[in-house]
């Protein structure tokens, strides 16, 4: 048994533990990728969010559907797309991908 309440009111651990800052899950460096127990508030372990098996199974098939229903088109910024990544409680693209998607006539 893991005392929870505990690792999450640990002053050792957090600033001002006693309040819940989700910011504080920003400012830090927590890595989503072990098991990480200042995480728990997000659930993990065999609690972890029952939809997540299933989206990860399925995403390839929504955004296949996205592919096919429109045509992506960047916006006119002129700007070159940036695919560098940042890891944060997911990877992103450390500059914000902006696009238009215009509907295909099927």
């Amino acid at each position: 048994m893991v005392n929870v309440w505990a690792i999450t009111h640990n002053e050792d651990v957090w600033a001002d533990a006693e309040k819940f800052r989700l910011k504080q899950f920003m400012e830090e460096d927590v890595s989503v990728m072990g098991s990480d127990l200042r995480l728990s508030p997000f659930e993990l372990g065999r609690k972890v969010c029952l939809g997540k098996a299933m989206g990860l199974a399925t995403v390839h098939l929504w955004l296949a559907q996205l592919l096919k229903g429109f045509r992506w088109v960047p916006c006119e910024d002129g700007e070159v797309v940036d695919m560098t990544e940042r890891l944060k409680l997911s990877m992103e693209m450390k500059k914000l991908l902006v696009c238009k998607a215009i509907p295909r006539l099927c």
